[in-house]
């Protein structure tokens, strides 16, 4: 059996964090990879980007209000085999942000820190302008791969979008394209498909390498309006002209 529940302590990150990274790692996802840099591919290096993103993620967790990690456990192994951050926010959050663009300090100066903060900002920036009314957010959300097409998902989708409905507000999610059938269920809907871009002129070997390592890179931007009361051709979609 399957039980959803709120992550309340700090141990749960233990096993949450690598699960995350295992998930996204099956079909591979460069969000991990971008925003926690390993010194290069061997097991060593793996475990301790891991480690340092388990780190940053309880930060957020506890200075955060927002944001509500929640875990699925198999009651039969007592295993988690899912876990997701919603964020359910009353107000604008990105009023004091608007108008500075992401950098990547997991990085040095240089053109690792350049390319990943291109990348992610072209996902993470947009959020400041599209993202502005109360709503509710999924930012992250994984399923072991073994354990999927259970209703682990499901479960976790539908947690968020309950919230969403007693507030009566709109919700987003950047979805990746295998995911995107989940999400549909659930009431939301691509405003837009996106896909990052890294031309710059007279790119060096370095840059080209990064381009090698982790694109394409392609997105669902997707809404799901109050109460997921979408009519085909009626709803008007946002930030969509």
């Amino acid at each position: 059996m399957l039980q959803l529940s709120e992550v309340v302590s700090d141990s749960d990150f233990d096993e949450l964090i690598p699960l995350l990274w295992y998930s996204y790692a099956q079909p591979r996802i460069a969000l991990l990879p971008l925003l926690f840099p390993s010194e290069d591919e061997s097991p060593e290096a793996q475990e301790k980007a891991i480690q340092t993103s388990k780190r940053a993620f309880l930060k957020m967790h506890h200075a955060d209000p927002s944001g509500h990690w929640l875990k699925v456990l198999d009651t039969d192994t007592g295993k988690i085999i899912g876990g997701c951050r919603w964020h359910i926010h009353e107000s604008d959050p990105y009023e004091k942000a608007r108008g500075k663009p992401f950098v990547a300090l997991t990085y040095p100066e240089g053109t690792e820190r350049d390319f990943a903060s291109l990348v992610l900002g072209q996902i993470l920036n947009p959020r400041a302008e599209r993202y502005v009314r109360p709503h509710t957010h999924l930012h992250i959300c994984f399923v072991h791969p073994e354990h999927r097409r259970r209703g682990a998902g499901s479960m976790m989708v539908e947690w968020g979008v309950s919230k969403a409905d007693e507030m009566g507000v709109e919700s987003f999610l950047e979805a990746t394209f295998f995911a995107r059938p989940l999400y549909e269920k659930f009431g939301f809907v691509v405003v837009t498909t996106e896909e990052a871009s890294t031309t710059i002129e007279k790119p060096n070997e370095a840059w080209k390498h990064l381009e090698q390592r982790f694109l394409p890179y392609k997105w669902h931007c997707m809404w799901r309006p109050p109460r997921g009361k979408y009519e085909e051709g009626k709803t008007e979609l946002p930030w969509s002209n």
